[in-house]
């Protein structure tokens, strides 16, 4: 089984795909960790794709981040499931507040700046972004799982295994 993880900065994707890969013992690639280091700069292109590749390659996988030039038109094609997490602003913020107090005894730095709350809050939901979440919706209906609320996700957690996460079709609206 492959599933590929999109939505928002701070709606879960880390969180969703970890969860779903101790429950099926899947290997997980988070993009954000092999683009950044801990100091939050970026690391070259020609180190993050052949990593990319290389975990594709594999009969299972869980890969979460949006990252168009990593091989996003490979990873939804061969995904068997897609969930886009598309959760509110507020959601997200308090999310992203709570993991870079968690990250900060990782090592990690400058986890909540400035620009980073820019684009939480505004960059990711861009009317590009959000008409490119709506294509993905569209053309991949059948494996798409469209969630939009903190609860949506904790019903379909809590009463099913992940195992039994179905994607289903969900009615696109606008963000």
């Amino acid at each position: 089984m492959k599933i590929a993880v999109l939505g928002y900065a701070g709606s879960g994707k880390t969180w969703l795909s970890d969860y779903i890969a101790k429950k099926r013992k899947m290997p997980v690639l988070h993009l954000d960790e092999i683009k950044w280091d801990k100091e939050w700069k970026p690391i070259d292109d020609s180190v993050v794709l052949p990593q990319v590749k290389e975990f594709m390659a594999q009969d299972d996988w869980i890969i979460d981040g949006w990252y168009e030039y990593l091989l996003m038109d490979e990873r939804l094609e061969q995904a068997d499931k897609i969930y886009l997490l598309l959760l509110p602003r507020s959601t997200c913020f308090f999310s992203a507040l709570k993991r870079s107090f968690s990250r900060r005894k990782d090592g990690y730095k400058n986890d909540l700046n400035l620009w980073f709350i820019k684009f939480l809050l505004f960059g990711c939901r861009s009317k590009e972004r959000n008409k490119k979440y709506a294509e993905i919706a569209e053309k991949y209906k059948g494996k798409t799982c469209v969630i939009t609320r903190r609860a949506q996700l904790n019903r379909r957690l809590n009463h099913r295994t992940c195992t039994h996460l179905h994607a289903r079709r969900t009615k696109w609206r606008t963000l």
